[in-house]
């Protein structure tokens, strides 16, 4: 996965247009650095420029202009007949001396300015908020393209970088100048800065579309990521034919045609957490759900951010909160929260690629707000801070209060990427006080793992139960994926079963979580042993009931084909013999009163032969006998004095084969508890359900007068509970919420395995 052979797997195609887009960086920085500069920041984008006029947003100090000076003319150009055509023009260069009218405080000035270098270092230091984000975002997407070269999340995750750089060297770093209107390729530079941050939503797109994994066909996915990166070009021209109907002056067009990015700003935030938030509940997997509530929880904080301190403030009172070299930090919760996501639930199947990311990503997030704060109220108190060796001296002093906290911090986020490895006490403890609740000893084992792979922050682990020489996994906890390793669990000497863990990556587990997992394997025996007493239990008493409904079914066809005919064609002689000596003689009546015994005797055989099995189950099956049963009685309620009771049955259409024992006790106990119904409820109305998943549940609910206060316990109701008991089940009687009763009744059905 690593190296240099999983290097070689990233498409060509891809490493070729990042390799572009990182030229027409360098290209811009490079233009940039050889190109003159009148000194003043007019980019429509992030200025308070209003439709139709070009305003000074910034100032270089040296240069004659003011903040708000609005520039009309350059070198005698009207900027609004010059807008036109094409923005730029034949180049300038340094020294030259460019008059500029401009209009201050209502009256026209000329002013003379001389055309300077342009400070690129100063720029870059004055927006290192924004490099720092663009180092994270592409430091973060590079190492699990590294690690994960085929995985479409990690593509994305270099497409968004690599076009994010484009976006910030080309119109972040570097605004656009009042004479690149006019002179020179500037604008140009400028403008591929503006057209990359359109594209830079549809990236972020793809990515949201790609993490953490692709639902959809490989070529419906290329066709909807192709859709995401055009949509941007398509709502550009869809502003673009606006303003060319809206607008009637060029510069009043102009602001719209040169900021691509403005319709995408009110677009693609919306959707993407649209889709996010679709494909989080359209998720049922923890581990995939997980990843995207941190990734959209970043983007609606960081565009939430984004809008109320730049976007809105500029709309409304034509400045920013926050002066705009501050305006990447709140995306720096993005790579922060995709990194997060990676460690802590795995999302793209690596973990130590970025371990350090989290760690010294929320470091920075912290010094850099604490640098704003600080910087914020120094400014409130002594003349503004924009000298290097001021910032200089802020960067040092918050480095110094930063230090302390970094043990603490990488302790508490090992705890929560990891767990409690470090204190094996804990583990146990927590461990302890789960199964000191857990109910039953068939809950035990889930309980185990589910405590330890919280506690451990493992990404798999499970329990298996030796016995009769094989291993069974009795409880599990995420998905493995890779190799395991296992851990014997003895109790008393004897080995019971094995604890199996998944490894967090491909490195063996560290020294911690082996003192910590030994500690839980010690305590964890006599659970498992436990675990199997109680299922060797359940394993004799299911043979046992198996065993008993045989010998039954036995008796029942021994009687059915056996005793009973014998005893018929008896019966049958007895007739005839009467009715030869005489049915007046004395012979003749005792042959009668014979004859009278025997029949009796027979309707008591069927009688008992019947209750060893109805023979209705095995004629037409469990619901159709319930359904016969249940049309029965009311059809013999509705001839009383009273109206009839309703019975609803709510059953599935087709059910699975059912253990003879099963369907026996279901049929019993439905029958007794619609029995009471009609006899002792009083009810208009009763409703019966009958569903399965893992075992057979039953349910009969009416609306009759209900239990009364003290009950002897009749024998239906112990008949009932009886029935569910040695299956294993449970019977419950009780009062209903809505009045009436409720007979609820758990069979459990066998499972694979037992």
């Amino acid at each position: 996965m690593f190296g240099p052979a999983g290097a070689r797997r990233v498409p060509a195609s891809l490493l070729l247009l990042t390799l572009v887009l990182l030229g027409v960086a360098a290209w811009c920085v490079w233009s940039r650095a050889k190109a003159p500069t009148d000194g003043t920041t007019v980019s429509p984008a992030n200025s308070a420029v209003s439709i139709g006029r070009i305003i000074v947003s910034d100032r270089e100090p040296g240069t004659p202009f003011r903040l708000g000076d609005e520039i009309v003319a350059i070198g005698g150009v009207d900027l609004n007949e010059r807008a036109a055509q094409l923005p730029g023009g034949e180049p300038v260069h340094i020294g030259e001396t460019i008059q500029y009218d401009v209009i201050r405080d209502g009256r026209r000035q000329t002013l003379e300015v001389a055309l300077r270098h342009y400070p690129v270092l100063d720029s870059l230091a004055a927006w290192w908020p924004m490099l720092l984000v663009v180092a994270l975002l592409l430091a973060t997407s590079v190492t699990v393209l590294w690690a994960r070269p085929r995985d479409p999340a990690a593509r994305a995750a270099l497409m968004t970088s690599s076009i994010g750089i484009v976006a910030t060297v080309g119109a972040g770093f570097f605004p656009l100048a009042a004479l690149d209107l006019v002179a020179g390729n500037q604008f140009w530079r400028w403008y591929a800065g503006q057209l990359a941050f359109a594209l830079l939503w549809g990236a972020v797109l793809h990515f949201a579309l790609a993490f953490p994994a692709v639902t959809r066909s490989r070529a419906k996915h290329r066709a909807v990521v192709a859709g995401a990166y055009l949509g941007t070009l398509g709502l550009y021209g869809i502003a673009w034919a606006v303003a060319f109907v809206a607008f009637d002056q060029p510069l009043e067009r102009m602001y719209a045609v040169v900021t691509p990015v403005l319709v995408n700003l009110f677009v693609y935030p919306a959707l993407i957490v649209f889709l996010l938030i679709r494909k989080y509940l359209r998720q049922n997997d923890e581990r995939t759900r997980r990843p995207l509530l941190w990734l959209i929880a970043s983007l609606i904080a960081s565009t939430g951010a984004y809008f109320a301190v730049w976007v809105v403030p500029v709309i409304v009172a034509g400045r920013p909160v926050v002066p705009y070299e501050y305006q990447a930090l709140p995306f720096a919760a993005v790579p922060i929260a995709m990194a997060a996501a990676v460690l802590r639930y795995r999302a793209l199947n690596i973990e130590v690629a970025v371990s350090r990311s989290l760690v010294y990503g929320t470091l920075s997030a912290g010094a850099i707000g604490l640098y704003v704060a600080l910087v914020s109220a120094l400014s409130l108190v002594f003349p503004p801070i924009d000298e290097i060796w001021q910032q200089a001296a802020v960067a040092a002093t918050i480095a110094v209060l930063v230090q302390p906290f970094r043990l603490k911090l990488q302790t508490l986020i090992n705890k929560r990427l990891y767990g409690e490895r470090d204190d094996p006490y804990r583990v146990v403890s927590a461990l302890a006080s789960r199964l000191e609740n857990t109910p039953t000893a068939s809950t035990m084992l889930p309980e185990i793992v589910e405590t330890v792979a919280a506690a451990l922050r493992l990404p798999y682990i499970a329990i298996e139960i030796q016995a009769r020489g094989r291993s069974e996994t009795a409880a599990s906890v995420g998905t493995l994926v890779g190799d395991s390793h296992r851990m014997p669990l003895t109790f008393h000497g004897e080995r019971v079963g094995n604890l199996v863990i998944g490894k967090r990556s491909q490195r063996e587990l560290t020294r911690p979580d082996r003192i910590a997992l030994a500690e839980v394997a010690r305590h964890a025996g006599a659970a498992v042993y436990t675990t199997r007493l109680t299922r060797d239990l359940r394993r004799s008493r299911d043979r046992l009931v198996r065993a008993r409904e045989m010998e039954r079914r036995r008796i029942l066809h021994e009687l059915h084909d056996g005793v009973g005919p014998t005893l018929a064609a008896v019966a049958l002689g007895l007739d005839v013999s009467r009715r030869t000596v005489g049915e007046t003689t004395p012979t003749g009546e005792l042959l009668g009163r014979l004859r009278d015994e025997l029949q009796a005797a027979i309707i008591e055989i069927r009688r008992m032969a019947h209750g060893l099995r109805p023979p209705v189950l095995d004629r037409i099956g469990l619901i159709p006998a319930i359904r016969e049963y249940a049309g029965a009685l009311a059809s013999r309620t509705a001839g009383a004095e009273v109206d009839g009771v309703t019975i609803v049955l709510e059953v599935p259409s087709s059910m699975p084969k059912l253990p003879p024992p099963v369907d026996v006790a279901a049929y019993r106990i439905i029958c007794e508890a619609l029995t009471n119904v009609t006899r002792h409820a009083e009810a208009n109305s009763c409703a019966v359900r009958l569903w399965v998943d893992d075992d057979l549940h039953i349910e009969v609910v009416d609306d009759g007068i209900g239990l009364p206060a003290v009950t002897n316990g009749g024998v239906g109701l112990s008949s009932m509970r009886e029935r569910a008991t040695e299956l294993g089940g449970e019977c419950l009687v009780e009062a209903d919420h809505d009045g009436g009763t409720r007979v609820f009744a758990t069979l459990p059905l066998p499972k694979e395995g037992s």
